[in-house]
């Protein structure tokens, strides 16, 4: 099931076996001090969320004021709510 309403959604593996589920466009980076902590960016490479994976947690670190998303800990996913307007 499709969770987006113009596109499709890709998985990234994060650490502590967390998954992050977001728009295929988006981009996820690594901190190089922290194999834990992650940067998201939409497809404009503006920054989205900043979040540390832990072994039974998620910490949310900062997010665009308008960004939703949802933290899942039975299966320990992320997903992020937000896709370019169909206008773009």
């Amino acid at each position: 099931m499709n969770i987006f309403k113009t596109s499709k959604t890709k998985k990234t593996a994060l650490s502590n076996d967390w998954t992050l589920i977001t728009h295929e466009n988006c981009s996820v980076y690594i901190s190089i001090d922290n194999p834990n902590k992650f940067s998201i960016h939409d497809w404009d490479d503006d920054e989205m969320l900043i979040l540390i994976t832990e072994d039974s947690s998620v910490e949310i670190q900062t997010n665009r004021y308008d960004l939703r998303h949802k933290v899942n800990l039975l299966n320990r996913s992320i997903t992020v709510f937000a896709e370019p307007n169909e206008e773009e």
